[in-house]
C-alpha cells in the first residue's frame, strides 16, 4: 500500500464502493477496507432494484431520482457490464381498494417527476399476460430499472481502483481511533493502524457496532430478507413486478413479525427472482425454508403459472434498518471527520450512487444535490438511540 490515504472507506458493499468511486473521481486518495470480499454482505444477497415509486416522498425520493440518473450514466461510462436494464416496473393491485390507492399515489408521484401509467385489468394483462384474472389492474412506472448487484458493486470498485483508490480485503476492522477532540485519526485493523484524514463507515448492519466501539451511536438494526431463485424457464416477465402492498411491508413495524410482499422479476441469465420477506431476527442469516415457501406462494397468487416453477436456490441477507426508514448519511457533530453511509434498508442498490456523491461532496466541500442535513446521524433523539 502507498502512503496514508485521505479517506478510509470501511465496507466494500455497493454503498462503500459508490463512496470510494465518487471520492476517487474527485481526486481524493481513498483506501477501501473490508473484512471479507467485495459485496460479501447485503449487496451480495439482494435483487438489484432501482426504483422510485416505493420511496418516502420528502427525503428518500430525491435521493432515488438522483441515483437513477447516476446509474444510467454509470452503465454507459463504466467499462464493466452489470446488466443494467431500464425495464420499468408494474405495481400490481390485489383489490379495488389497492387499485384506487395506487392510482392516487401515481398522481402524487407525477407531480414529483415520476411518471406512472394507470392500468386497468386488461392493461395489466397486456403488460403481463401471466397475471391472475381476478387482479383489477396496476400502475406502470417506465423509469424503474434492474441491475445485477454483485456485478455493479464490483464495477464500482474496479472503477475506483482505476482512478487511484486502494483496495484492502480480508482485513478485520477492529476500531475507529479518535483523538481527544473527537476527530478520527484512522482505523485500527488486524494488520495494523491505517492513518487517515477522514473515515467513512459504510458497513451496513455492522456499522452500529463499529461506531459504538469508538463512542458514537446510530440506531441501525438488521432486518432479514430472503430471495427465491427459480430455475431457467421459457416464462419471462417483461417488467419488474411488485404488489401494491410492498410499501406497507417495507414501512411496517420494527419487530420480529414476518412480512411478505410479492416481488417477481426475470434476470438476464434466464432465472427469475421471487421476494420479498422482512423480519427482525438479529444477525441470523440462515435460510428459513418456511419463509421461502411463503414467498413462492405469494408470487403464485399473482402469477399462477409459477405454481409449477422449480426453485434453484434460496439466499438470505440483512438490510440495515433505521427507525424512520431513511438512510443515515453524513458526519457527526461530535466527530466531524467520521461520516456514516448506511441505513438504506432494502434500497441500498437503488440509492448507492447518490449516497456516494453526497459523501464525496461532503468531503470536498462542494455543493450537494440534496441537503445533507436530511440524512444526518444527529437527527435521532436520545430516546431513539436508547431504544435500539
Amino acid at each position: 500500500m502507498s502512503s496514508s490515504p485521505d479517506v478510509v472507506v470501511v465496507g466494500a458493499g455497493v454503498v462503500g464502493a459508490a463512496c470510494a468511486y465518487h471520492l476517487a473521481a474527485a481526486g481524493v486518495r481513498v483506501r477501501i477496507l473490508d473484512r471479507a470480499y467485495v459485496a460479501s454482505g447485503s449487496s451480495g444477497a439482494c435483487e438489484g432494484n432501482v426504483l422510485a415509486w416505493d420511496k418516502e416522498l420528502e427525503r428518500e425520493l430525491p435521493l432515488a431520482l438522483r441515483s437513477a440518473e447516476l446509474w444510467q450514466s454509470l452503465a454507459e461510462r463504466l467499462p464493466d457490464d452489470f446488466e443494467y436494464d431500464r425495464k420499468g416496473s408494474v405495481v400490481v393491485a390485489e383489490t379495488e381498494a389497492e387499485m384506487i390507492a395506487s392510482a392516487e399515489r401515481a398522481q402524487v408521484l407525477a407531480g414529483l417527476g415520476v411518471h406512472g401509467e394507470v392500468l386497468d385489468a386488461d392493461g395489466l394483462r397486456r403488460e403481463e399476460p401471466h397475471s391472475a384474472h381476478d387482479l383489477p389492474g396496476g400502475v406502470l412506472y417506465t423509469g424503474d430499472a434492474q441491475l445485477e448487484p454483485r456485478l455493479a458493486t464490483a464495477a464500482l470498485v474496479r472503477a475506483a481502483v482505476a482512478l487511484g483508490a486502494e483496495l484492502q480485503l480480508d482485513t478485520e476492522i477492529r476500531r475507529i481511533v479518535r483523538d481527544p477532540s473527537g476527530r478520527a485519526t484512522g482505523v485500527e485493523t488486524a494488520n495494523g493502524f491505517v492513518p487517515a484524514g477522514a473515515v467513512v463507515i459504510a458497513a451496513g448492519v455492522w456499522t452500529r457496532q463499529l461506531l459504538q466501539d469508538c463512542g458514537l451511536h446510530v440506531p441501525v438494526e438488521p432486518r432479514k430478507g430472503q430471495i427465491v431463485v427459480l430455475e431457467r424457464s421459457p416464462v419471462v416477465f417483461r417488467r419488474k413486478l411488485s404488489e401494491a402492498g410492498y410499501v406497507a411491508a417495507v414501512e411496517g413495524g420494527n419487530d420480529a413479525a414476518l412480512a411478505i410482499a410479492m416481488v417477481v422479476e426475470s434476470t438476464g441469465s434466464g432465472t427469475a427472482l421471487l421476494g420479498s420477506s422482512r423480519q427482525q431476527v438479529g444477525f441470523d442469516r440462515e435460510v428459513d425454508i418456511s419463509v421461502a415457501g411463503a414467498i413462492a406462494a405469494r408470487a403464485a397468487r399473482f402469477f399462477p403459472i409459477l405454481r409449477e416453477a422449480r426453485a434453484l436456490r434460496v439466499y438470505a441477507g440483512l438490510r440495515p434498518l433505521t427507525p424512520d426508514h431513511i438512510p443515515i448519511i453524513g458526519p457527526f457533530a461530535e466527530a466531524s471527520n467520521i461520516c456514516v453511509a448506511t441505513g438504506h434498508e432494502g434500497a441500498g442498490i437503488g440509492l448507492a450512487p447518490a449516497t456516494g456523491e453526497l459523501v464525496a461532496d461532503w468531503y470536498t466541500g462542494s455543493g450537494t444535490q440534496v441537503p445533507l442535513s436530511w440524512y444526518s446521524p444527529d437527527r435521532f433523539a436520545p430516546v431513539e438511540l436508547a431504544a435500539t
